[in-house]
């Protein structure tokens, strides 16, 4: 089976929406030739191998029409500066009284 890549979406999206299981998203990289964390994007078509589903899950995201989008970006994670006494450094006259 192929799917085309949403929005947002990660190889463990896809694999929890197309299986019911995202232990597939191991499979699904395999598969396409692609590193487990690498970035896709949308309207890409990737393929599903033969995998064992998880009917349940897989109908609950199909009747509640599910399409899961967790991919994260650097514009969406916050990085606060390095700062503390945890991430002062010590120079050479750094004195003790």
């Amino acid at each position: 089976m192929e799917i085309t890549v949403l929005h947002n979406q990660s190889l463990f999206d896809i694999a929890i929406q197309h299986t019911g299981n995202v232990m597939n998203a191991f499979a699904i990289a395999l598969e396409n030739n692609i590193s487990i964390g690498e970035s896709l994007t949308s309207g890409r078509i990737i393929s599903i191998p033969n995998v064992i589903v998880n009917s349940d899950i897989l109908n609950y995201y199909k009747n509640k029409n599910i399409n899961p989008g967790t991919k994260l970006n650097e514009l969406m994670i916050g990085v606060k500066p390095l700062t503390g006494i945890g991430y002062w450094q010590i120079g050479e006259t750094f004195e003790v009284q």
